[in-house]
């Protein structure tokens, strides 16, 4: 799985392929939890909330592995012709995004639970846990879109 090549036509791995389609539905998942939440059905927006931010985080486990069993992502950038100083530059403006949308998404689950138990979920906390919904929203988008681009620069381009 962490040197066999992957089904999406590129150079990719077949785990990083498999991350990759993960990644692609996580944005349909995440929107069909909040589906949930509007049409005011909480238990079920909960559970599938704790269900996609599990799904994203074991894709991201297994990414830090497989690129650890392949020997980094100079590995990888040895096959690929994007610019090393641009690459470098990218990925470190993703990571940063990814861990800033992580943590809040992490915040906002954990503070919503507490707040749902305790029937304080209601008022300004809801329309500040709506915000920043949106937030993370968009966040992850933006890092599902880095993503798209680091994949195309390794295993593409």
């Amino acid at each position: 799985m962490f040197t066999q090549i992957g089904f999406l036509g590129s150079r990719a791995p077949l785990y990083i392929d498999i991350i990759a389609v993960a990644f692609m539905i996580l944005p349909i998942l995440f929107f069909y939890s909040i589906r949930y939440a509007i049409i005011k059905e909480i238990k079920k927006h909960i559970v599938t909330q704790i269900m996609v931010f599990i799904l994203m985080l074991v894709s991201v486990i297994v990414f830090e592995v497989g690129m650890r069993l392949a020997g980094g992502f100079m590995t990888y950038m040895e096959a690929s012709s994007a610019n090393y100083s641009f690459f470098i530059t990218f990925l470190v403006i993703h990571i940063i995004t990814a861990i800033i949308v992580i943590n809040t998404w992490s915040y906002q689950l954990i503070t919503a639970i507490k707040a749902y138990r305790k029937g304080t979920l209601v008022g300004d906390a809801a329309a500040s846990h709506k915000r920043i919904g949106k937030y993370v929203a968009i966040g992850i988008m933006i890092v599902l879109a880095q993503a798209a681009t680091v994949y195309y620069l390794l295993f593409v381009s």
